[in-house]
């Protein structure tokens, strides 16, 4: 079953704004959501995605600045 339209609204706006204060609590809700969805689900895929990008803001880097990213080469 999807995703409500809602609840991924709400975690997209929250994903957004995350920061190192909050990254912690939102990371849990992605993970609560997506633990509700099936593995071929696209929002799980979605999902998991935003858990990416969270692991970047957790890191101290910022989501779409040049140079940041989730793999740095050596």
């Amino acid at each position: 079953m999807p995703l409500d339209q809602a609840l991924k609204s709400a975690l997209r706006d929250k994903v957004s704004t995350a920061n190192k204060t909050n990254v912690d609590d939102i990371a849990a809700q992605v993970q609560e959501a997506r633990a509700s969805l099936a593995e071929d689900d696209k929002d799980y895929a979605r999902l998991g995605g935003w858990l990416d990008d969270l692991a970047v803001v957790k890191g101290g880097q910022v989501i779409g600045r040049f140079g940041d990213t989730i793999d740095k080469a050596p």
